[in-house]
């Protein structure tokens, strides 16, 4: 990884411009971690509004080694959901020697130094899977469903499904969800009641008295996991073996719903439920 005293971070722009003081604040974190530091490297220095910059994927693989080397579980899971939410942005092919869009406008740096940051930031990734494997038990042991949606979304990330990771950092609380037809261009809302989700043309936020449009579930309410390769044609049942391993019974109730089949109801299109959500971001 981009060591923290290389010049190449002096030509790193992230959300406000080059950021000089970024490796001296990551080598602070370091050395002891703070959580308000750690808020602030992240939040305000390499990510900002969905967005992610060119010390985005130098500073990642140093964020994940303080993961990695930590025996503070609850500590790693914190960074853990935290850093997918970041990685979930990464639109770039995640294949080695890529240079990333976020660089097009950077001449200061190296095409071959380009390509060595995204490598080593690939690299580290790769330690994500058995990262949740063992803060699964811990991300279990909590109490709150909200929290729990973000380590599934982590565990999306760390199998490559970076847009199903993104519905639920979005939609984490599953109380409402917003579905777009592409056929005739409007906007659906999606809302839960009881153990169902149903369709709205309006927010019921705002709009309580108005006709609610049924969600067909998909066909099989408890679907098995045998693979062990995550795809976008089997993530529904994928979703439903964490969900049952997190103990998440809202979620688990709404599942067949999300990835069920509904009509619009401006045109009356048929569509996937999960897909139009995905169209909607």
């Amino acid at each position: 990884m981009l060591t923290l005293d290389d010049r190449a971070w002096q030509f790193l722009s992230g959300p406000y411009g080059i950021d000089e003081s970024l490796p001296e604040a990551i080598a602070g974190l370091k050395a002891a971690y703070s959580k308000e530091l750690l808020d602030d490297i992240i939040w305000e220095r390499i990510y900002h509004q969905n967005t992610l910059y060119e010390n985005t994927f130098a500073a990642i693989p140093h964020l994940l080694e303080l993961v990695v080397d930590s025996t503070d579980a609850e500590m790693q899971l914190d960074m853990l959901c935290n850093l997918a939410v970041l990685i979930s942005e990464d639109y770039n092919p995640p294949l080695r020697d890529t240079i990333p869009a976020e660089y097009r406008d950077n001449t200061n740096v190296t095409p071959g130094q380009i390509r060595s940051i995204y490598n080593d930031y690939l690299l580290a990734l790769e330690q994500l899977p058995a990262l949740c494997t063992t803060l699964l038990p811990v991300a279990r042991a909590g109490s709150e469903e909200d929290d729990k949606t973000y380590f599934l979304a982590a565990m999306a990330v760390a199998y490559g499904q970076r847009a199903f990771a993104r519905v639920f950092i979005r939609y984490n609380s599953g109380e409402e969800y917003i579905a777009h037809c592409e056929a005739c261009g409007t906007d659906t809302f999606i809302w839960p009641k009881e153990d169902r989700l149903l369709c709205f043309r309006e927010d019921p936020a705002f709009h309580k008295e108005q006709e609610a449009f049924p969600i067909t579930p998909h066909p099989d309410p408890t679907p098995s996991w045998e693979s062990t390769t995550i795809t976008a044609a089997n993530s529904y049942a994928w979703g439903y073996h964490v969900l049952s391993q997190l103990d998440m019974p809202t979620l688990k109730d709404h599942w067949p719903y999300l990835f069920g089949t509904a009509s619009c109801p401006d045109c009356g299109e048929s569509w996937n439920v999960f897909e139009s959500i995905l169209a909607g971001m």
